[in-house]
């Protein structure tokens, strides 16, 4: 039968910034659908905006992160290469690796003064490769 062809699959547009760089977010591999629900909780009570956090979980969320570029046509792939080139390619490819698994992954809208307090909470739920994805640059936060 083969591969489906790229404008056969049907998936829905991504979060803004989710292909593109994921500007004052930070990002979590988590492993517990409880925990993470318990986190978004905790991060709407700490005053970050509740529809705002995006959780992608299993195969089919690697299908929608979509480490390749591939099923987001060429803008997507311009995007990907573009990150194979520099560091973010280790970090894309272990949260695919990690959703692929079974895992999840939690995205939480966080500019400078609210990166530490989300990875706070998110560290608590049992979050971690955390990372902050800032205004042209991007850092662990452990």
């Amino acid at each position: 039968m083969g591969e489906p062809r790229e404008e056969e699959i049907d998936l829905p547009d991504p979060p803004e910034g989710l292909v593109t760089y994921p500007t004052n977010r930070v990002r979590a591999l988590m492993d517990d659908p409880d925990e993470v629900a318990a986190a978004i909780e905790d991060l709407v009570q700490a005053g970050f905006e509740g529809g705002g956090i995006f959780v992608l979980a299993g195969p089919q969320g690697a299908k929608r992160l979509d480490a390749t570029g591939r099923h987001h046509g060429l803008r997507g792939r311009l995007y990907r290469f573009i990150e194979h080139l520099g560091d973010e390619h280790e970090e894309l490819m272990a949260a695919s690796e990690h959703l692929t698994a079974g895992g999840l992954v939690i995205l939480v809208p966080a500019d400078d003064e609210k990166k530490d307090v989300a990875a706070r909470t998110l560290k608590a739920h049992g979050g971690h490769r955390m990372i902050h994805f800032g205004k042209g640059h991007w850092e662990s936060l452990g």
